[in-house]
């Protein structure tokens, strides 16, 4: 065979040959698609502490009951979030530094899961003597979030800071210095299922960590929908 028909066969072959085998490839191993399985393997938080009261059920952590009042001066409590996934957060209205990416990080998750109305949003303020309902309720304006999702709770401080170290197990407290007080909080995000157990928690200022959140509360919502 002449060189200039080996070119030809060689040219025929890569351009009907690879396209060809590329097909079967992907008939035979399924359809070049990515699609979100069942999360088996979702960890569950069973997060103890010697300072902290357990509260179990069989055995496993669960958020412990609450009441306070949110950014439209009502009565909220875990009732609200009952048959919910939530995502929670600790922050205040004033806070200098992380909590603009974390609350930039929940508008995130609002906005993906908008048309869900089986996940909700909860942010727990730290200086309930500043962040009065009214004050809540100019925030949530301020930063467009949809108060029929996402509540902004205030009570009592010890409470709500009790609540963030034993409940969800991050840092949530104030410290004196000299003879002025500063508020500190963990900047995660902590998804919790229906169930009241902790499943993943993820730094509300690192945007990778908030792209590993939204998968996951698709993959638990699979969960809970094979569990129902």
């Amino acid at each position: 065979m002449s060189k200039p028909n080996q070119k030809k066969w060689v040219f025929l072959f890569l351009l009907i040959g690879i396209p060809l085998v590329i097909l079967v490839f992907l008939k035979s191993f399924g359809k070049n698609e990515y699609r979100l399985e069942p999360a088996e393997s979702l960890q569950v938080y069973n997060l103890k502490s010697v300072n902290c009261p357990p509260n179990e059920v069989e055995g496993t952590h669960r958020i412990p009951d609450f009441e306070f009042i949110d950014q439209n001066n009502q009565t909220y409590s875990n009732n609200n979030l009952e048959g919910h996934i939530y995502v929670a957060d600790f922050f205040f209205t004033s806070c200098p530094d992380i909590c603009k990416a974390m609350t930039s990080s929940m508008l995130r998750v609002q906005e993906r899961f908008k048309n869900d109305k089986n996940l909700k949003l909860v942010s727990f303020s730290i200086d309930p003597s500043y962040d009065t309902p009214e004050v809540l309720n100019s925030y949530a304006d301020r930063n467009g979030i949809n108060t029929s999702m996402w509540s902004l709770l205030t009570g009592d401080k010890e409470t709500i800071m009790n609540l963030g170290q034993c409940g969800f197990y991050i840092t949530a407290k104030e410290s004196m210095t000299g003879n002025s007080a500063s508020l500190s909080h963990s900047d995660k995000l902590i998804l919790v299922d229906k169930q009241k157990r902790i499943r993943g928690f993820y730094s509300g200022t690192d945007q990778d960590d908030v792209k590993r959140l939204l998968t996951e509360i698709s993959l638990l919502m699979l969960e809970e929908d094979g569990t129902n």
